[in-house]
């Protein structure tokens, strides 16, 4: 199973703050028309006052909040938009509406405790540098409210404990903001750090060390696997088995070490001959090694192993001493129905094939024929 990054996007999470915004500003909306209906008739709203209330409560605010939020969606849902764009926009967003509710409703001074939000919400969006401008932001737009409720508010003698409150608890969160955004810095770090450890372990037990190829269970995985989606996508595809001829005699007559050293050269030509998006490369046994070959027919599999033959073949990797290193390849392709087993069985066959008669050659098995076919040496 593939291990995945761990996803250090808050799109879940600015999706959910931003529908809480809608509601709040739809909130305010319906407050300020139900305060309205009530004012007019308890009679408390003269006749001359409706207009500049519905002007100032409700079209005003409603018209800046939505307008807004709309802003907001469309650098949210904008493709080219990058993480820090969005973050960014959204607190901005959650620091107008706030800005404006205190405003309108300078009357109700405990209001400014809404500030808060920004400042909360910074700490988890937001890097610390911009946490501390909105902050100071979200304290400056604090005293300028407050400043207007004072001069409009008149004969309240509890309007400056009133508005001291907001102020505290504001402070207390941009305190509480840079504990918050520590915390969540070691939680990212923590999950990046399992995360390159799970890669590591992943890696140990997919790949073998000394060729830097997958290893033979993970190839038998693959195998499997390939079986699997050719049957539910009507894709087909190729295997096949190599071996490098001779292979006993090189390590016994130049050591294990010159061994290692054609195994390690034939995969780094591999890894430059094959892709990754089209070939599957494993080194499953001792100096045999398997290849699958996605959406490719048997000839097509054909020419790329003796594309690689060629290619080990004129280089100086194929020769240890006086050794003439070479390889043998067996091909076969996937035939609907089988196995994987079956289709192994089959290039494993061919392979034999090949070393019957006498190496340094690929052999293809036409299974519904019934006959492995060699194909120049």
């Amino acid at each position: 199973m593939r291990i995945k990054m761990p996803d250090m996007k808050l799109t879940k999470w600015r999706k959910q703050i931003n529908c809480i915004l809608l509601f709040m500003a739809i909130a305010v909306t319906l407050l300020e028309v139900t305060s309205y209906f009530y004012l007019v008739d308890s009679g408390d709203l003269l006749p001359k006052d409706r207009g500049m209330y519905i002007r100032t409560r409700i079209l005003f605010p409603s018209v800046f909040n939505y307008g807004c939020l709309l802003l907001n969606r469309a650098v949210q849902t904008k493709e080219t938009a990058t993480e820090v764009c969005k973050n960014d926009s959204m607190i901005t967003t959650v620091l107008l509406l706030c800005s404006v509710t205190v405003w309108v409703h300078y009357t109700l001074v405990s209001a400014l405790s809404v500030f808060v939000l920004p400042v909360v919400l910074s700490a988890v969006f937001v890097s610390k540098k911009k946490m501390r401008l909105i902050c100071a932001v979200s304290l400056a737009a604090m005293c300028i409210c407050a400043a207007h409720s004072y001069l409009l508010v008149v004969g309240d003698p509890f309007l400056v404990r009133n508005i001291a409150v907001p102020f505290f608890l504001v402070l207390v969160a941009c305190l509480l903001s840079n504990i918050i955004m520590a915390y969540i810095q070691e939680g990212k770090a923590d999950l990046l750090s399992s995360y390159r450890v799970q890669l590591i372990l992943d890696r140990k037990v997919k790949m073998d060390p000394l060729t830097n190829l997958y290893n033979q269970h993970t190839f038998f995985k693959k195998l499997e696997e390939s079986v699997r989606l050719a049957e539910q996508q009507n894709e087909g595809f190729s295997m096949a088995i190599l071996d490098i001829d001779n292979f006993k005699a090189i390590n016994d007559t130049y050591g294990h070490s010159a061994g290692n050293q054609v195994l390690e050269g034939l995969s780094d030509l591999m890894g430059m001959v094959f892709s990754p998006k089209r070939e599957f490369v494993a080194r499953y046994g001792g100096e045999e090694f398997g290849i699958i070959f996605k959406g490719m027919t048997r000839d097509q599999a054909y020419e790329r192993i003796e594309q690689l033959r060629r290619h080990f073949s004129d280089s100086r990797l194929s020769y240890i001493g006086v050794i003439h290193v070479t390889f043998s390849g067996g091909v076969a392709q996937y035939q609907p129905g089988e196995e994987s087993s079956t289709l192994f069985n089959r290039a494993d066959a061919a392979l034999y094939e090949a070393k019957r008669k006498g190496k340094n050659q690929t052999v293809t098995d036409l299974a519904q024929d019934g006959i492995a076919v060699p194909s120049g040496a």
